[in-house]
């Protein structure tokens, strides 16, 4: 049966390549848009957490907003020591980030003052990866840094001072006076012209809340199991203590926002994708069945089962839906390999650059789940756009067939 079904695909050479080409490319297509998407939300999640978020927080119970954790831990311990214990856990820091107001004698801004553990915090974030002039803090007590369209507006250049304002814990208000010791560029509106960086201690100082600090940040060595980090950390931590742990997912939920509407616009791409193949075939296999129908009559008349006939049918597509499965993998990872090397360029850096650092390149990932997925699901729409035509077939009456003009 197999015999002959190969020779029956190739009766109609031009016909079959078709299909086959039809089939690859629609394969083809959909592995390169799902590499394309995933490789996005791959890079996305890992600016997002490089650059700010990190992979888990540890903050205080009860706080509003995840992002701006304003609320005081008072005891450090419980936090220290679930993050030093986990073996997941590749790094972690203490931080203070507040809203404040950076002045300088051209003016003041409104700003988020991230006031960092330096030797730790450059283990979980790459906003040091950004520096344009001067030092990232290194040993200055006493140091800024900020990004040059915020020094811009201020009119600040490396060396001079600007004043920081910060409300304390009692309700007043701290000032002191930083020097600008970094610029950094990273191309993200936000981070370049509303961020500024100082040391942890000084910030400490200047709101007079000793060792307090209003969150922990912590990156682990796997990203794809932070859910189960985030859920063993939790139990490390005792219940009474009135902390929480939370993952990026929590604190950028707009990531997961976004994840989740591009990969219901993928379902639909795909389902119309798979729609194309399903017609492809189903319409080489009609008109195979009408140019054949004698050749059925005649089968059936010489002992051939109407169940032998569907089955021939269903070889037949199966055949061709191997050939074009195997076509577009081999098509499908060719583009991916490539645009892995060389990356795709895609204006995504400014859809993004108001919220993150975001570059505008795109490194094509394999996704091996999903392309495994869409090759089996390719390859039963061929069988499954077979059965009308095999189900026809089998139901010929041999006498009827062989009068067939």
């Amino acid at each position: 049966m197999l015999m002959l079904a190969w020779r029956n695909v190739w009766r109609n050479r031009r016909r079959s390549l078709i299909t086959i080409a039809s089939m690859g490319a629609g394969l083809a297509a959909i592995m390169f848009g799902q590499s394309m998407l995933k490789s996005l939300q791959h890079q996305l999640v890992e600016k997002a957490t490089g650059s700010i978020a990190g992979h888990i927080q540890i903050q205080r119970r009860g706080i509003k907003d995840l992002k701006f954790p304003d609320v005081y831990i008072e005891k450090l311990e419980p936090a220290e020591r679930a993050l030093a214990g986990h073996p997941m856990i590749k790094a972690w820091a203490k931080r203070i980030a507040m809203t404040g107001l950076v002045s300088s004698p051209e003016g003041s801004v409104g700003v988020l003052i991230n006031a960092i553990d330096v030797p730790n915090e450059l283990k979980i974030t790459n906003i040091s990866q950004y520096l344009t002039h001067g030092e990232f803090l290194g040993t200055q007590a006493r140091g800024i840094v900020m990004g040059d369209r915020l020094a811009q507006r201020l009119a600040l250049r490396l060396g001079e001072k600007a004043v920081l304002m910060a409300q304390a814990e009692d309700g007043s208000m701290g000032a002191e006076a930083f020097r600008l010791v970094g610029l950094y560029h990273s191309g993200s509106n936000t981070f370049d012209g509303q961020m500024v960086y100082i040391q942890l201690a000084a910030m400490q100082e200047l709101l007079g809340v000793g060792h307090k600090v209003n969150h922990f940040v912590a990156r682990i060595d796997d990203p794809t199991m932070v859910d189960g980090v985030q859920q063993e950390l939790t139990a490390a931590i005792d219940r009474s203590e009135p902390l929480q742990v939370v993952s990026w997912k929590q604190v950028d939920f707009e990531i997961v926002g976004i994840q989740r509407f591009q990969n219901a616009l993928l379902d639909v791409v795909l389902f119309v994708v798979f729609a194309i193949v399903a017609l492809g075939i189903l319409n080489t296999l009609l008109m195979s069945f009408f140019e054949r129908i004698r050749e059925f009559g005649v089968l059936m008349a010489i002992g051939a089962k109407p169940r032998w006939v569907m089955k021939l049918v269903l070889a037949e597509s199966l055949i061709l839906g191997s050939i074009g499965t195997v076509l577009g993998l081999v098509a499908g990872s060719a583009m991916i390999s490539w645009y892995g090397a060389r990356g795709l360029h895609l204006p995504v850096g400014e859809a993004f650059s108001y919220f993150l650092p975001f570059p505008s390149v795109i490194y094509l990932r394999y996704s091996w789940s999903t392309h495994w997925l869409a090759a089996v699901v390719v390859l039963l729409t061929s069988v499954i756009a077979a059965i009308s035509p095999s189900l026809r077939a089998c139901r010929l009456r041999p006498a009827e067939a062989l009068r067939h003009v």
